[in-house]
């Protein structure tokens, strides 16, 4: 008999071990939570306007140009600072950018991004972002 309860009881608490784990959360997807756009400037670790030089490389031939022009490096922040950015942290890594952007401050590498990164977290891609960068790549002799 001693035997029967214990299967029984084992039986019981398995099953509902299980119907608990089928059970929907009412708890928001953490995925979901992220949804909200952000103004890319909070992303930026300080301030962001005081950036003095920034390094852009084409994604489709590995050039590279930089510009320590501090009226082009404050109009072109001035741009992209309000751009709406989305979070999308289950994003799949992408295996090619038109443009990859690092700033940096007395020559520290302070904050990094493409049109589907910031600073290493993935976004939803931003093609406003990206003409953006296309006009900077474009400006810098």
């Amino acid at each position: 008999m001693k035997r029967n309860t214990i299967h029984a009881i084992t039986c019981a608490l398995f099953a509902a071990l299980i119907l608990s784990s089928c059970q929907s959360s009412d708890l928001p997807n953490p995925a979901e939570l992220n949804k909200t756009p952000r103004e890319l400037g909070s992303f930026y670790p300080d301030n962001i306007t005081e950036v003095d030089s920034i390094e852009i490389m084409s994604g489709s031939d590995g050039s590279r140009k930089r510009t320590t022009n501090p009226k082009l490096i404050q109009d072109w922040i001035e741009k992209i600072r309000h751009v709406k950015i989305v979070e999308h942290p289950d994003a799949e890594d992408t295996t090619g950018v038109l443009f990859h952007v690092t700033m940096f401050k007395q020559d520290t590498v302070i904050f990094y991004m493409t049109p589907t990164d910031m600073n290493h977290q993935p976004i939803e891609p931003q093609g406003e972002l990206a003409d953006l960068m296309t006009e900077l790549y474009e400006a810098i002799p």
